[in-house]
């Protein structure tokens, strides 16, 4: 009876210790399941890309239009060159070419005509430069323009003023004789009151012996 005794506490305590040793497993912790974050689909990115295009394009035209409005006609042509170049299809660069147009149109009605010392006739250069006003002035029977008479420093104020006024009306006259209405033209005459090359050399007097051309109504072109 002692022995079994025995074995019963010796198999009590094989018992226990394979229950110590093996055991039952520690239960797995849940899987982590990682986050999704859904992808933009092809026609959304290309819709992305749509508007940041036509955004940078627009800011072009919004500095072009500016450039023109302070009279930078070369900047305003590089811009919307820029927006036709490297925006096309968007609505910047759609409207690029007729303001271009504009801007061709503005620069040729604005170029300056010079007279030789003491005359008012109209030059052989300054013939070729208001034909080519002629031809682009034809297309906008609406536009006004001012025609300035200018004058270098030599001789008094009184007479200045009436060589410069004589300059712009010869011009008027010269430019109705190539077909254009003389109701489109107003004059004034400055005189040596507004010169645009400072000094006292035949260089600054060319340059101020001249008629400059003022658009009234930009709009009707």
């Amino acid at each position: 009876m002692r022995l079994n005794g025995r074995i019963a506490a010796l198999l009590v305590l094989l018992a226990v210790g394979v229950a110590a040793c093996g055991g039952n497993p520690a239960p797995e912790p849940p899987p982590v399941v990682a986050e999704t974050v859904p992808q933009p689909d092809a026609d959304s990115l290309a819709a992305v890309r749509a508007a940041e295009r036509a955004a940078a394009a627009a800011r072009l035209c919004n500095e072009a239009a500016a450039a023109m409005a302070a009279g930078d006609y070369d900047r305003a042509r590089s811009l919307y060159q820029q927006a036709q170049r490297d925006y096309a299809g968007t609505d910047c660069a759609n409207t690029a070419g007729g303001q271009l147009a504009m801007i061709d149109a503005v620069m040729v009605i604005r170029e300056r005509v010079h007279f030789d010392f003491d005359k008012s006739n109209i030059r052989d250069d300054a013939a070729a430069v208001l034909q080519a006003k002629a031809d682009v002035l034809g297309k906008y029977p609406n536009v006004k323009l001012t025609i300035e008479g200018h004058c270098d420093e030599r001789g008094s104020i009184e007479y200045n003023q009436a060589l410069g006024q004589r300059r712009a009306d010869n011009t008027v006259r010269y430019l109705v004789s190539l077909g254009l209405s003389a109701d489109m033209f107003n004059t004034v005459s400055y005189g040596k009151e507004r010169p645009i090359a400072q000094g006292s050399n035949e260089d600054a007097w060319q340059a101020n012996r001249r008629a400059e051309f003022v658009i009234e109504n930009m709009g009707a072109l």
